[in-house]
């Protein structure tokens, strides 16, 4: 399994491809306590779901330790996103520094579309927290 200092500056995540479906997104809308009816009618995908979505298969692929935080999100679209369109996510690390016993993580990251139009990008910071190695408690 890897662990995050294998990962270094510049490191391009394997791309994820996927399409969320309107069961995935109706369910993404109840966790978060949306109730406007705008999503489920002109089928709209939330930009917040976009971006966890894609992000998920980044975090899975550095092995995130027990304790890290996402402390900072930012996210930008360029047109609305329906649940029947085919979204490619691609990221590259900008940021593996540690800083005080805390790791910074940070991840810029771009959507494209089937005609590989960009359609979403932004940037995402994790904190964990540093293992102290060679600490033996005394």
């Amino acid at each position: 399994m890897s662990h995050i200092t294998d990962f270094h500056v510049g490191y391009e995540f394997i791309p994820v491809r996927f399409q969320l479906n309107a069961e995935e997104v109706a369910l993404y809308l109840q966790a978060v306590g949306e109730s406007n009816a705008l999503f489920r009618q002109q089928k709209l995908v939330p930009l917040t779901a976009l971006a966890a979505y894609g992000l998920r298969g980044i975090l899975i692929e550095i092995g995130l330790p027990p304790g890290a935080i996402h402390s900072a999100q930012e996210t930008s679209v360029s047109r609305a996103i329906t649940s029947d369109e085919t979204i490619v996510f691609s990221a590259k690390l900008t940021q593996n520094a540690v800083w005080k016993g805390w790791r910074f993580v940070t991840v810029d990251y771009t959507g494209v579309d089937e005609s590989e139009k960009q359609v979403l990008y932004g940037r995402s910071t994790v904190v964990i927290p540093e293992e102290q190695r060679g600490d033996t408690g005394q």
